[in-house]
Order: structure tokens, then sequence, then C-alpha cells
């Protein structure tokens, strides 16, 4: 089967929903002000975003080439998932990182939880819909009275039949693109890597519209820490930020590093495919390195920012506005800029 790249757009999917911070009662600085042990080896722990996969590929290309070990940090990967709260896991100190959407910590802010970000992977937000190509669609003005099938809660939706006045009709996400495969009158939500794969695997070409192409942009796969963590060990964010970006930079624009990287992510979620990490890989990586991006991964502004916030308050997810500078410091940030040259995928690897 001949695979049809989705349709690619500059400015990419907004975020899914808030993601869900229960009350704490106390939130405690991590532990890993005891983590550096006799041999000066820094043990750190980060909640992913997700399962093991292309989302955190960067991460893993820089641990499989050793280069965490090289800056003195013993470094662990907890999954994430649809039941892992990782502003809760940071928050109690059982990780010193995490990685969320802006609005999860938008969200967990807003109820008390000193969680603060420090890099934001996806400068456009892969997050959006995919619908049947032989639909015809140019935009979200021609899905008026079309069913969404969207997980609830989810703000993109939201934000979309607000500002552009369509009329939406939703259907509950299950994790099945099933319906959608064999219904060409749905719309379904999604990232322009998974559910784009599964359609294509089907045999379904489809085209892809993220969110932002509305007006809603959160940052995506934000990584954070507790405020307190980031004042008390600023050497240790500094060098973790630092192997960290670099892998990313390795992983988005050299074969070897990639692959390197991809077979660490095969080996620790074996749910994953070859064919499917290879086409995230690629597709994702646009994401990643667009616009703001460009100059230094990871980069974040507090426009941005205070938009989301004011964004959310429109939509009620927030009941006033919070401090956009004190949700975020992107001073830890090293200076590694976005590659500007993107090799293709192996032939033959999707």
């Amino acid at each position: 089967m001949t695979l049809r790249s989705p349709r690619r757009r500059l400015v990419a999917f907004a975020a899914l929903g808030l993601t869900a911070a229960l009350p704490l009662a106390a939130c405690s600085s991590s532990s890993s002000d005891e983590a550096a042990s006799s041999d000066e080896t820094t043990s750190l722990d980060m909640v992913l975003a997700w399962y093991p996969d292309p989302e955190s590929g960067g991460f893993y290309a820089a641990e499989a080439a050793g280069a965490y070990d090289e800056a003195g940090i013993d470094m662990t990967f907890t999954p994430g998932g649809p039941n892992v709260s990782a502003t809760q896991i940071v928050a109690s100190g059982r990780s010193e990182f995490g990685m969320t959407d802006a609005a999860g910590i938008l969200e967990a802010r807003a109820e008390g939880i000193p969680v603060v970000a420090i890099a934001a992977m996806y400068q456009i937000n892969p997050v959006g819909v995919m619908v049947h190509a032989s639909q015809n669609i140019d935009g979200f003005e021609d899905m008026t009275d079309m069913t969404f099938i969207s997980q609830t809660g989810q703000a993109g939706p939201e934000w979309v039949g607000r500002e552009l006045g369509v009329e939406l009709q939703t259907q509950a996400y299950s994790g099945s693109i099933a319906n959608f495969i064999n219904d060409d009158s749905l719309v379904q939500q999604g990232w322009p890597t998974n559910e784009v794969y599964q359609a294509l695997e089907q045999g379904v070409e489809t085209d892809f519209f993220p969110y932002a192409e509305a007006g809603f942009n959160p940052y995506n796969d934000v990584i954070f820490t507790t405020e307190d963590f980031l004042a008390e060990n600023p050497d240790v964010v500094s060098d973790f930020l630092e192997v960290s970006m670099q892998g990313w930079s390795d992983y988005m624009s050299d074969i070897d590093a990639a692959t390197a990287g991809n077979d660490a992510l095969l080996a620790a979620n074996e749910e994953q495919s070859s064919e499917l990490t290879w086409f995230a890989w690629d597709q994702q990586r646009e994401y990643v390195v667009a616009e703001e991006g460009a100059d230094q991964l990871g980069a974040m502004t507090e426009e941005r920012w205070s938009t989301l916030i004011d964004q959310l308050v429109e939509l009620d997810r927030l009941e006033e506005p919070l401090d956009a500078a004190e949700a975020f410091d992107a001073s830890f940030l090293p200076d590694i800029a976005a590659p500007t040259e993107l090799p293709d995928a192996p032939e033959g690897s999707y």
C-alpha cells in the first residue's frame, strides 16, 4: 500500500482537554534533593505524557547515546497514560519532572499545585481532527452539522464551536477509530501521527486539521517541575535540559540517533510497531521545529501563555486569570536551535 501523507499545515492542532488534577492538601518538593549519590550521580525521573513512543523520542535518543550518564544523571522514565496524573506525581515528590499540556499546567496551578513549565516540545500543538479525504473538506467551517468523535471534556471542539459558529454534534472517543473508518461523515479527533497512521493502514486517506487553525494553539508536551525543585536544584535542571534538548535535536536530524532512539522506544513499549514509530517520527517533527521553536528548542513566551489563559477563562475552564509569568520559566533552556535540515525516514521504514 502506498501511504499518502496527511495534509500538512504550518498552523497546527491545539491541545487536548485539561489534565485532571486532584486537590492536594500539601505539595511537597521533590525528593531529589537527596538524589545525588556518593559518586556524584543524580537520579532523576520524568513522567512521560504517554506510553513510550516518538512523542518522547528525543529523551530516549539521549539515553541510548549515553548522554545522561555522561552528564552524571541516572535517568529513568515513568510511562504516562490515561490514568496517570503527571502533575500529581511530580507535586508529591515521586518524580522530579513530568510532561503535560499547557492547559494542564494552568489547571494545576489554579488548584494550588505549584508546578512550573520549563520547556515546550511542541511549538505547534498537533492535536486536531481528521476527515475522509473524499469529503473534500477545506476547513472547520465545512464541518457544520457533522459528528465529532472526541474525548469528553476536550477544549478544542468547544473552541471551534464558539469561535467559528460551527454547530457540533459529539460522540465519545473510546480509543478506536472503527466508527470513523466505516462512516465518512464522521470527524475523528486525533494526532497527525497515531490516528492518521491507523487510517492509512486500513486504506483510508484523510485530511488533518489542527485545532490551532481555529486559533486555539496551546503548547503541548510541556516539561515541568515544581517551584521548589527549580529553586533548589538549578544546576540539575540546566543539565537535564541541556542533555534532553540536544537529544531532541539529534533525534530529529540524524538517522543514526533516530534509529537508536526508536529501537529504545520499541524495547520499552511492545505495543508500538516499527512502522508506526517511524511514521510518527517523520510526521511530528514539523510541530517541534516550527515558528517560535526555530531559534531555540523548547522555547516559550509569555504572550502565548497569556493568550491561553484568556481562552480558558472564556471557555470557563479557569474561574479567573492567572499570572502567565508564574506558570513558566524558560531561563534554564540551553541555546540549542531546532535543526534546519530534517532527513527523510529510511526507505521502507513505513
